[in-house]
């Protein structure tokens, strides 16, 4: 299975679709969304555009040429400014700095699922 046929399927069974319920939408055969699917056959450029459509992604994330979903809030990506954060720069950073600031956010997190009482680690 590609990476088209895996994102296809995922966002199906994510929506709680069968096949034939999606096909159905998007005006395809239960045999042709199979195929694609599987990865057995390519859909053509209209029917990558009616399926981002209607689960509302990117064609680009539909194609694994980006893993980010939707092009909508691209710019709240970079910049967050109740933060004061330029997220551009995390992105850019070296992979060291990158891996300080998952553990940092891995405690901040923990913090939140913490119970009154529970002792800190």
């Amino acid at each position: 299975m590609d990476i088209l046929g895996k994102r296809i399927r995922y966002l199906r069974e994510k929506h709680q679709l069968s096949q034939k319920q999606l096909a159905e939408k998007v005006n395809l055969t239960n045999a042709q969304l199979s195929r694609y699917e599987l990865g057995e056959r390519k859909p053509d450029p209209e029917i990558i555009k009616d399926i981002a459509d209607y689960f509302e992604v990117s064609a680009d994330y539909l194609l694994g040429r980006t893993d980010r979903v939707s092009d909508k809030g691209a710019e709240e990506d970079f910049f967050n400014p109740k933060l004061g954060v330029f997220f551009k720069e995390i992105k850019n950073a070296p992979e060291e700095r990158q891996e300080q600031l998952r553990k940092i956010w891995e405690i901040i997190k923990s913090e939140g699922t913490r119970r009154p009482g529970d002792k800190q680690k």
